[in-house]
């Protein structure tokens, strides 16, 4: 059985396939979009859509999202997403923003806070001239060189504060609320590094000591960045990670959940369904079960004892 994983586009991975600027900047891609054409994959950037002949459903995490035509559409890439499906054959404009570059534009503190908190949002309607705009972009996806980055950086500004004046749709409500506080400066760049070592090594057993070491700050202050930027703790975070590798795992793999468990991060098979249970408030193989796969043998274990559980859950390395 395929194994479905949560990807993280590495700066040096992602940037090669045209998924992320450098830590200021945007960078243009343009191409025919189709079903399932990657795994769920995450990234720090903004991503601004366009679509054009066709529409497109998104996953988040599980939580579909239909994109229409005509319609710009922007969210916080750093959420996990992939295409599951396209109507018509058509092509897709996107422009990825990095997060520090996006940070830095003056536009309404709502609006940011909106989309950094997990929202999907797009346009109300066609605005006159998107169509020209993504042709135009299309045609200069190669143009790399630093005025060309500025003058885009520009034109998505202006269209993204046109969006905020002018209202727009939220098509994917936030789990978590909009942040209160942004930040700035150096505390962006190190919040992203952090944001890159989770993302990277959340299946590991990495503590906030570690993730603050990789972003150069120390531990209280790593907390208070994370609570600023996504309003939640680092700990909740990296659950939240693991979280979403594992329903990705039982929804679309027949994996055994003691090794999804494992595979996720979790230290135990018990630690595993206590974390699943707060998340969705079912058991994974209740969640299984929903998603129309089948329970298998040890699945169905969770209905016995916990002495049952605590037999089949290897004993945590020593580390």
């Amino acid at each position: 059985m395929e194994k479905i994983s949560v990807e993280y586009f590495e700066e040096k991975n992602y940037t090669e396939m045209g998924r992320s600027p450098r830590d200021r900047g945007v960078f243009l891609e343009h191409h025919q979009p189709k079903d399932q054409a990657f795994a769920y994959h995450f990234h720090p950037s903004i991503e601004v859509n366009f679509l054009q002949g066709c529409d497109m459903t998104y996953s988040f995490s599980g939580r579909e999202v239909l994109l229409q035509r005509g319609r710009l559409c922007v969210f916080w890439a750093a959420h996990p997403h992939r295409v599951i499906h396209v109507r018509d054959i058509g092509v897709i404009t996107n422009a990825y923003v990095s997060l520090s570059e996006f940070l830095h534009w003056p536009l309404p503190s709502d609006y940011v806070s909106l989309l950094l908190s997990g929202a999907v949002l797009c346009s109300r309607g066609n605005t006159l001239g998107d169509d020209e705009m993504a042709r135009r972009w299309a045609q200069e996806v190669d143009n790399t060189q630093l005025k060309w980055q500025r003058l885009h950086a520009l034109e998505i500004q202006a269209r993204l504060f046109r969006m905020s004046v002018d209202g727009w749709d939220v098509l994917l409500e936030s789990r978590n609320g909009a942040s209160k506080n942004i930040l700035g400066g150096k505390a962006i760049l190190q919040f992203e590094r952090m944001l890159r070592f989770v993302a990277k090594h959340y299946a590991n057993p990495i503590k906030i000591n570690d993730v603050a070491e990789r972003g150069g700050v120390s531990p209280n202050y790593a907390i208070s960045l994370f609570r600023k930027m996504l309003g939640r703790t680092i700990k909740e975070h990296i659950t939240d990670m693991r979280m979403f590798h594992a329903k990705m795992q039982l929804s679309e793999t027949e994996t055994k959940i003691l090794t999804i468990a494992m595979d996720s991060g979790f230290g135990s098979l018990s630690a595993f369904y206590e974390a699943f249970h707060n998340h969705t408030g079912v058991s994974p193989a209740a969640f299984r079960k929903s998603a129309g796969r089948t329970v298998g043998q040890l699945d169905e274990v969770e209905t016995g004892t916990e002495d049952q559980r605590r037999r089949l859950t290897p004993a945590p390395k020593a580390h």
